[in-house]
């Protein structure tokens, strides 16, 4: 599986925690900078422990799978956690932005463990689709980090708008890299 190919993925991803920290942004009183790095580190260092208890988890499976197996389920995978991403999103009611005076780095870590989730099957596939464990950690970090500034700063300055679109084009987004991961190594090879 290419760089492009799984920073793409992680993008898609990263747009479930983009609404839900565009939302944050949106309700805080005061949005400093510091408190922005913060957040987005907690946000990116949980994502890349999810990354890598998804990788240990997929060393169990490693010895029993093989080859086309391993990238098939590594589709199935990926396409699961997009359209859980969309149904998700598309389910998502209207959102009313009222001051939140309570969130803090406690609610904001309890968020990004929530959020994690899929990334830990993510982690998996990645594992199974053959990229390495540092180049997923890197990845996972760097887009969550940037996704989560931009998302808070959005959220704080515009609102949280276009949260049901923003979280449909990131499943949909995981959606067709999966496919065309599962053409181009499994079905034309």
């Amino acid at each position: 599986m290419g760089l492009l190919q799984a920073a793409m993925i992680f993008v898609g991803l990263s747009l479930d925690s983009f609404v839900i920290m565009m939302k944050k942004g949106a309700t805080v009183r005061k949005l400093q900078t510091k408190d922005m790095i913060l957040y987005a580190l907690i946000y990116s260092v949980t994502d890349v422990c999810a990354v890598l208890l998804g990788y240990l988890t997929s060393f169990i499976f490693k010895d029993i799978l093989s080859g086309e197996l391993e990238i098939s389920i590594a589709c199935l995978i990926m396409f699961a956690v997009g359209v859980f991403l969309c149904v998700k999103s598309w389910k998502d009611g209207t959102f009313e932005e009222k001051l939140d005076k309570d969130f803090g780095y406690r609610q904001c870590f309890r968020l990004a463990a929530i959020t994690c989730l899929d990334t830990l099957f993510l982690g998996v596939g990645f594992s199974f689709l053959g990229l390495s464990m540092l180049m997923a950690v890197i990845l996972s970090f760097c887009i969550s980090f940037v996704t989560i500034i931009a998302a808070l700063k959005i959220g704080y300055s515009q609102g949280a708008r276009y949260q049901r679109v923003i979280g449909i084009s990131g499943g949909s987004l995981i959606i067709v890299f999966c496919l065309y991961v599962l053409i181009k190594y499994v079905i034309i090879v």
